[in-house]
């Protein structure tokens, strides 16, 4: 039987979220485009047990997933 912890919503303004969506992509866009030694700099900062560039680049993905995520609930809250 598995145990299911109840959901926590938070409420925030559209506008607010509309700011974090821009913010999270912007961010990406940075990191996707910066230099060698950024990368670098953000794989060692990342570092674990030897996974800095795996973290790097998950890093990355989950940015590009919450983006995603923000952009469609703004727009299902657009069509209600």
């Amino acid at each position: 039987m598995s145990h299911h912890e109840p959901v926590h919503r938070v409420h925030l303004d559209r506008d607010d979220v509309d700011d974090l969506a821009r913010l999270l992509r912007r961010v990406e866009d940075w990191l996707r485009h910066a230099g060698a030694d950024t990368r670098d700099d953000l794989a060692e900062f990342l570092n674990g047990p030897g996974n800095g560039v795996l973290a790097a680049t998950g890093l990355l993905h989950a940015l590009d997933h919450h983006t995603l995520q923000l952009h469609q609930l703004l727009r299902e809250q657009d069509t209600q």
